[in-house]
Order: C-alpha cells, then sequence, then structure tokens
C-alpha cells in the first residue's frame, strides 16, 4: 500500500471512530450529567461534627430529625398545633351525641310535669289557706313533703346530667386524640399541641372568662403550616 493510501484510510478511520463514539450514551458530556458543585450539596455522611467555645457536637439523622446527643431529648420534632375547643365544641353538638341529652331532657320535662300536676292538684284542693284554717298542719305537711321529693328529684336529674356530660366529654376527647394520632402519623408530625388561635374573638362576659381565654392562647405568633385543626376535623368527620 501506498503511503498516500495509507494516509487515506486512517483519515477514513479517524472520522468513523469519531461518528461511533460521538452516538454512545454516556461518552459525551450533558447538562444532567454535571456533577453537583460542593456548594450546593454537601455529603451523603453519618455525622457531623460542629466544634464551638463549648466544645464539640456530632450531629446525625435520627428518624427523620437532627440529633446532637444520646439522651431522647437531644434531637429535633417535627411540630403540629390543633384548636381543641373548636372541635371538641363541633363534637359534642354533633348529632349522636345531642340524641341521648334530648333523650334525657324529655324524660326530666315528663317527670317536672309530674311534679307540676301535684301543685296543681294541691292548689286546688287547699287553694290560699291560711293559719287559722283547721286544715292547716295538713297541708303543711304535705306541701313540704312534695317539696323535699321534688327538690331531691331535681338533684338526682342534675346528677344524672352532669354524668352524660362528663361521659360524652371524655368520649369525644378520646376520639379527638384518636384523630390526632392518625394525623400526625399520616405527616410524619412528632409533637401536638393544642390551642386557640390569637385572633380569634373572646367568648367572655366576665374577668374571669377573659382571662381563661388569654390562657388558652398557647401561641402568640405561628407559622399557618403547623396548625393541623382542618385536618384533624376532616378526619373526624365534623
Amino acid at each position: 500500500m501506498s503511503r498516500i493510501e495509507r494516509v487515506v484510510v486512517h483519515g477514513v478511520l479517524v472520522v468513523l471512530l469519531i461518528v461511533v463514539f460521538a452516538e454512545r450514551p454516556g461518552l459525551t458530556p450533558s447538562a444532567e450529567a454535571v456533577p453537583a458543585r460542593a456548594e450546593d450539596v454537601l455529603g451523603p455522611a453519618d455525622r457531623v461534627v460542629l466544634r464551638g467555645p463549648a466544645g464539640e457536637v456530632s450531629v446525625s439523622a435520627v428518624n427523620g430529625g437532627l440529633a446532637w446527643g444520646e439522651r431522647g431529648t437531644d434531637r429535633t420534632w417535627s411540630l403540629g398545633a390543633v384548636d381543641v375547643p373548636k372541635l371538641m365544641r363541633s363534637l359534642m353538638e354533633s348529632e349522636r351525641f345531642d340524641e341521648d341529652r334530648q333523650a334525657l331532657r324529655e324524660e326530666a320535662e315528663t317527670q317536672n310535669a309530674e311534679f307540676e300536676a301535684q301543685f296543681e292538684d294541691f292548689r286546688e284542693e287547699f287553694g290560699e289557706i291560711t293559719p287559722e284554717d283547721p286544715k292547716f298542719p295538713e297541708a303543711q305537711q304535705r306541701w313540704q313533703q312534695m317539696m323535699q321529693e321534688y327538690q331531691k328529684w331535681q338533684q338526682g336529674t342534675m346528677a344524672i346530667q352532669q354524668k352524660l356530660g362528663a361521659e360524652q366529654i371524655e368520649t369525644a376527647f378520646d376520639e379527638l386524640v384518636d384523630a390526632v394520632d392518625i394525623v400526625a402519623e399520616r405527616l410524619g408530625v412528632d409533637l401536638v399541641i393544642r390551642f386557640v388561635p390569637p385572633a380569634e374573638p373572646f367568648a367572655s362576659e366576665s374577668l374571669d372568662q377573659a382571662s381563661d381565654q388569654v390562657s388558652r392562647r398557647l401561641l402568640l405568633h405561628h407559622p399557618e403550616s403547623i396548625d393541623l385543626t382542618e385536618k384533624v376535623a376532616e378526619e373526624l368527620g365534623v
């Protein structure tokens, strides 16, 4: 092969090699293949040691948060907040709770009507009786007996209503806590506190009520993202 022929063949081979390697993926640089700059990404690393005036602190990732010691409290926690009074009112006003209270009210009204009938019978029998009337001692004794029975019934009815109310509040709170657990687990929230939004109007007519409203407002300023009230309400169906 002459020198000219060898030059031509070598030239063709170079061109072919350039074409072949240019078409193979991964052999030419691209925007996706450009490595991240050091100032954009640091790591991955199992831990980072920070040095300060009091010594070194080892920071590591634990359960989705940051830890800087061996104690369980030496870590960051994600935070959420729930307007508990608002959700408790919604639960207590729900139909299933109101049905039990309504049944108790109707029973009390029926029994109260029976006492009213006894009082009316007494008035019809004795009218405007005076101490000089020979029947006054009998009337006085019957009236006192009826009033004792009526007051005893009132106290018993009030106790039953109070007991029902206490049971309903406990049931509603348990359901609220269960819903908070579900929402917190779904969103990866570690701590959920109760709060009342500071902008909510005071519902108070006395100094004690106003002071209570202030005490309920634990957070004076907060990012809206930590408010889980609506998500918990959806879970409760209220």
